[in-house]
């Protein structure tokens, strides 16, 4: 070889190899644009269904409050009545009272034992388990049984 070629391919010619730069974090590839965009729209539904259900069942809130208040059975069965008031159309349970009133409780919420709203002097104090009926019939009182109440036009 000549000496020009040995120069050129000597050792004393060669280089590191250079490493590229890492890729910045920002801007993101479009797919990252995407899925963030996914998600708080994903987000922002789940965010909007909590506030309507949670606005929604304020009445039940307020009434289970208002059940350790209760001082009599005519009390708790005025609670019952307002909260039904507060989901079911007036029409469907405005006019109830007695028997048609516990009927229309155990419909819309069955397992409870109402039956001490009508069965016990109104001024007594409440039981444990009528208190614990009402609660549980506030929390799980279901508007679809109470449309049909058995009566034919």
């Amino acid at each position: 070889m000549t000496p020009v070629m040995d120069a050129q391919f000597s050792l004393a010619n060669l280089r590191d190899i250079v490493e590229p730069a890492p890729p910045p974090l920002w801007p993101p590839a479009p797919a990252v644009w995407i899925l963030g965009g996914l998600l708080l729209a994903g987000a922002a539904i789940l965010l909007y269904q909590w506030r309507r259900r949670r606005r929604e069942n304020a009445y039940r809130r307020a009434g289970l409050a208002l059940l350790d208040q209760a001082g009599s059975v005519h009390e708790v069965s005025v609670l019952l009545k307002r909260v039904a008031l507060a989901a079911f159309p007036r029409s469907q349970v405005a006019s109830l009272w007695g028997e048609d009133w516990v009927g229309f409780l155990h419909r819309t919420s069955p397992g409870g034992d109402f039956s001490p709203l009508t069965r016990v002097a109104p001024e007594s104090l409440p039981s444990d388990a009528l208190k614990q009926s009402a609660a549980r019939w506030i929390k799980r009182h279901t508007r679809e049984r109470a449309i049909d109440t058995g009566s034919a036009c």
